[in-house]
């Protein structure tokens, strides 16, 4: 093992292990932001004609996809080793592109969207699994996963914004660009040091099933960790019930998430057909709402940590759904620009309260069990969301998913005044 560990050391190779992976990261978020937020929504809806319900759809198998295979592949990269994992992933995800590049119908754009999902499923368990390997070896943890989210956050808002610039009266153009893209993406993988191709479970471990069949060893294997996972689940459940957290933190962490993930696969399709926004137009506004959001985060952050979480949370929440109703109520461009800048500095209130909220609520010894079921809840969210915006926008029309997201927030708004008093009450026990 020590071994595999040194050919990951990025000194000992003429290129960084970690670099090959931060160029991964960040372009599979680009190819993902240019496609699920400015390609797919108005491709399916304009020139293809598909309800807002079948974007949704496969939007929301494209999460289930990502989300419900990390674990899966995780496993598959101790056993398979993590650069074919990753390779796999990503060709995966190259025909997820090609078959959305050719795709006229709703059927195969679904069936793509859940193809790139299971593409891109193995990335984040390789990711993680790597930096945990460096580190042994050399630190930083926190400031490569810093990085990592660096990646992330830049790749996602770089893919729309390259491609609205790249629209023109033909999709053909994004689409030989995203496979360029993808191109690069693989072969950053295939750049990924020899030692990775190895296992990372030990023999030890994997001879005990040496004289069985395959299918019998799929069988005991699957056997394991299904006992297992069952096992871990009844050990939260219980871990749970003990802290007698307040229900009202479930409902929570799901609307969290549900409010942003009805918007997702409409609001594209809403400002370029129902405001009449250009691509350029449309740059613009997600550089100006997400560049007050994040840049906004920094100071808000260090006022949370100075005063609390408990008005940065009320001022954001209200910020939140006066924007959304605001943004589901007028087409005058000087309002929905005041609205949209109302939005990003409401959630750059929102983000680092509501994570500091989480963290006094959940005792430190048990965080870790608990917010794998908090992540579980908002992915929930995450998945329904979408299905929820598109079945509103087709049935009750432009307008509803925006109002929808705004009664979402205010539930949030009611909720948090009991979650901040409990909040108070286990810091004074404390």
């Amino acid at each position: 093992m020590n071994d595999r560990l040194t050919g990951l050391n990025p000194a000992s190779k003429r290129f960084s292990v970690f670099g090959c992976l931060w160029i991964i990261v960040f372009l599979t978020e680009f190819v993902k932001g240019a496609l699920l937020v400015t390609v797919l929504p108005v491709y399916m809806n304009d020139t293809l004609g598909l309800p807002a319900f079948t974007i949704s759809l496969a939007f929301s198998l494209q999460y289930v996809g990502d989300n419900l295979l990390r674990s899966p592949t995780g496993w598959l990269a101790e056993h398979v080793g993590l650069r074919w994992t990753i390779v796999g992933g990503l060709l995966l995800s190259w025909a997820a592109v090609g078959v959305i590049a050719f795709s006229m119908t709703g059927v195969s754009l679904i069936v793509a969207c859940t193809l790139l999902g299971i593409g891109t499923a193995p990335i984040w368990p390789v990711v993680m699994s790597t930096i945990s390997m460096e580190a042994d070896l050399n630190g930083g943890t926190g400031a490569k996963m810093g990085s990592i989210q660096i990646a992330t956050l830049a790749g996602t808002g770089a893919g729309p914004i390259i491609s609205n610039l790249l629209v023109g009266d033909s999709y053909r153009v994004v689409f030989w660009v995203l496979f360029g893209v993808m191109a690069l993406v693989t072969a950053a993988a295939l750049l990924l040091p020899r030692q990775m191709l190895a296992p990372l479970t030990p023999k030890m471990i994997r001879r005990p099933h040496a004289g069985f069949s395959f299918p019998k060893k799929v069988r005991r294997l699957v056997k394991r960790h299904t006992v297992r996972s069952v096992y871990s689940v009844r050990k939260v459940l219980r871990a749970l019930s003990a802290l007698k957290l307040t229900p009202l933190l479930y409902p929570a962490m799901f609307l969290q998430s549900f409010a942003i993930g009805i918007l997702t696969p409409v609001i594209s399709v809403y400002i370029r057909n129902e405001l009449g926004m250009t691509p350029g137009q449309f740059n613009i506004l997600l550089i100006v709402g997400g560049g007050v959001a994040v840049v906004g985060m920094i100071p808000a952050g260090r006022l949370v940590d100075k005063f609390g979480t408990r008005w940065f949370l009320h001022i954001g929440f209200l910020m939140a759904v006066i924007a959304l109703c605001g943004l589901a109520s007028t087409h005058a461009m000087m309002l929905v620009w005041c609205f949209v800048l109302t939005a990003g500095a409401g959630f750059a209130m929102i983000l680092p309260a509501w994570n500091t909220l989480l963290a006094e609520l959940v005792p430190e010894k048990e965080r870790g069990a608990i917010w794998g079921v908090f992540l579980t809840l908002q992915g929930v969210g995450t998945v329904l969301g979408p299905l929820a915006g598109g079945w509103t926008w087709d049935n009750l029309g432009p307008q509803a998913p925006f109002w929808a997201s705004a009664v979402s927030m205010g539930l949030l708004l009611l909720i948090h005044a009991p979650l901040s008093r409990a909040s108070r009450r286990r810091a004074r026990a404390a």
